[in-house]
């Protein structure tokens, strides 16, 4: 298998860092060229030196996902720089960690709006820019969505409606030859996890079967994939990256076994 994205152009928002970041330095170095979006000036300007110091063709600018007009302007001059756009990956999330009780109505809002109003943003805008030549869409569910965790029912809540959403625009988007898909990290060591697993690495570590943290390469390599021609039946499913998390209840029994084994 040889994947490929030479003259693609992706763009991902939420790309200036963690598993966005990694995929688009991927499919860069595998031929597209990549646009890129966040919040923060100082990380889009890094991530844009990143990607062009390895000789990928990269465009970016501050956006504000859950805003409309934003994104549209983001496509539109994604469009300008790079040419027509191929796949759109909705990447941008925020993780807060409160109970549900214990959430704010404005953090409720930020979080519908940052996790789940902006994939219903981009699959509009998307559509727009690729019905007439087909495409792909990415969406970013997580591991949350099959397992909820006391601590993150709002950011639970959020990425189980996006894991829906894959399966209605896959049927709503099949007419214009554009495939829908979701991805389902486990837990993977970016930023937005490293305090979380210094702080309860051994008991997160516990029902994964491989028994370690993903790598944001990993769910990068599964994007590509499902980006990618070789994946062109493939469309209304959601791809779990989890190392094997929770298949079972006791995968440290299958450890412990070998090395009576040995």
């Amino acid at each position: 298998m040889n994947i490929r994205f030479d003259n693609k152009v992706i763009l991902v928002t939420g790309g200036t860092g963690g598993i966005g970041l990694s995929y688009a330095e991927l499919v860069g170095t595998l031929g597209a060229k990549v646009a890129v979006c966040g919040t923060n000036p100082q990380k889009l300007e890094a991530a844009l030196e990143s990607l062009r110091a390895k000789g990928i063709s990269a465009f970016g600018e501050t956006c504000d996902v859950s805003d409309a007009a934003s994104l549209e302007r983001f496509a539109a001059h994604t469009e300008a720089k790079l040419g027509p756009i191929d796949v759109w990956v909705s990447n941008a999330g925020v993780y807060p960690q409160y109970s549900i009780i214990d959430t704010s109505e404005e953090m409720w809002d930020r979080t519908v709006d940052t996790n789940l109003k902006s994939v219903y943003l981009g699959a509009r805008i998307g559509y727009r820019f690729m019905k007439d030549r087909g495409g792909v869409m990415l969406l970013a569910s997580s591991f949350a969505s099959l397992f909820p965790s006391v601590g993150s029912g709002v950011y639970a809540a959020t990425k189980s409606a996006i894991s829906s959403m894959v399966k209605t625009l896959a049927a709503e988007l099949a007419p214009y030859g554009i495939r829908v898909n979701g991805y389902i990290p486990g837990l993977i060591n970016t930023d937005m996890n490293h305090a979380l697993i210094e702080e309860r690495g051994e008991q997160l570590r516990a029902p994964i079967a491989l028994q370690t943290f993903g790598e944001a390469i990993d769910v990068a390599w599964a994007m590509a994939f499902l980006s990618s021609d070789y994946a062109r039946y493939i469309t209304g499913t959601s791809i779990e990256i989890s190392g094997g998390k929770m298949g079972v209840q006791n995968p440290m029994k299958a450890w412990q076994d070998k090395e009576t084994r040995a």
